[in-house]
């Protein structure tokens, strides 16, 4: 699991730091117009520790271009431990297929809802040696996923930007991290 987040951060850095053919953008501008792409990062906690790659095109613009619709998908993972006298570990992983609706209050500031829908493949392991017997279990299936998050995204320069969100979302209740806009 740690090689497929290892590759997704790697092709994440490797998309925010390219060059792009994009007009610049400025202050003044909306922050998701028709026809941009953004590429964000995250992480979080709620059902345990979660990362999130997740990619969106805005495909349309409405409102004086203060709102907008996108569309994309994610790839997340989500693992937890705990030990008690009965250990267990999980491991989560998921992609999705996400649609968004974004509007902008004021300047450099995109608020957003989004949903998603997705699957993918839980793993789970416990260990039961509470009263000294030691007795190991699997139960690893595929789920169903659906997704829902609040968010707030800052732009502090034309293409970078800063996130949070509040929801469901990789497994976790509360996430952030970074944007980059392209």
């Amino acid at each position: 699991m740690k090689r497929i987040f290892s590759t997704l951060v790697i092709l994440a850095a490797a998309l925010m730091f390219s060059n792009t053919a994009s007009a610049q953008k400025s202050v003044g501008d909306p922050v998701f117009y028709k026809g941009d792409n953004i590429l964000s990062l995250t992480i979080g906690y709620g059902w345990g520790f979660g990362q999130r790659l997740a990619y969106e095109h805005a495909v349309a613009t409405f409102l004086d271009d203060k709102a907008s619709i996108g569309v994309g998908g994610a790839i997340g993972n989500n693992f937890r431990s705990r030990n008690y006298g009965v250990s267990y570990f999980e491991d989560r992983i998921g992609i999705s297929v996400v649609g968004s609706f974004h509007y902008q209050f004021t300047a450099k500031l995109d608020t957003y809802v989004q949903l998603g829908f997705g699957g993918g493949y839980w793993m789970y392991k416990w260990k039961d040696d509470l009263y000294g017997d030691y007795y190991n279990a699997y139960a690893n299936h595929a789920f169903f996923d659906v997704t829902s998050s609040l968010g707030v995204r800052y732009y502090f320069s034309p293409k970078w930007a800063v996130n949070a969100e509040l929801g469901w979302t990789a497994g976790s209740f509360i996430m952030a991290g970074i944007t980059h806009r392209f």
